[in-house]
């Protein structure tokens, strides 16, 4: 059932347009950041709906991994095939997201068939990258040695 499932979803996910099939394709700044199932368990690792999406990288409740496509249309429909990894299996997945005008709501229109599941972005990510958005920390004293007059 859940091989139907992904077939049906997959084929779906087709008139969408063309993709990049050598993941250089990264998601737009729009749809990055953490959702969470409702505004107040933003700050709570305990929500199942807990989703980190970064330009090459997705994290869920209990699997993470490469988005090996993106495929967006106009300014509020994105889909993504990943690449996840959880509990010692690793599975491809796809999954259709359609960002709310104001852009607090993400809307996931596959994971459970015929039920949109509605994420709220966390205060923390509005506007700005997640923090595992593949932007290096610099090394320690690496600022101070660059501040520092000759």
């Amino acid at each position: 059932m859940k091989t139907r499932i992904f077939l049906s979803v997959s084929l779906s996910l087709l008139p969408l347009a063309a993709c990049a099939g050598d993941g250089a394709t990264a998601v737009p700044d729009r749809f990055l950041g953490h959702w969470a199932g409702s505004p107040e368990s933003c700050a709570s690792e305990a929500d199942d709906l807990i989703l980190r999406i970064a330009p090459r990288h997705i994290t869920h409740w209990e699997s993470e991994g490469p988005i090996k496509a993106v495929v967006v249309r106009g300014h509020s429909e994105m889909a993504l095939i990943c690449e996840l990894s959880g509990e010692g299996e690793t599975w491809l997945s796809t999954v259709k997201f359609t960002l709310s005008p104001d852009g607090r709501r993400l809307i996931d229109n596959t994971t459970v068939p015929g039920r949109e599941l509605v994420r709220y972005r966390c205060a923390d990510t509005a506007g700005t990258r997640p923090g595992n958005a593949s932007v290096p920390a610099p090394l320690r004293g690496a600022l101070q040695s660059r501040s520092r007059s000759p």
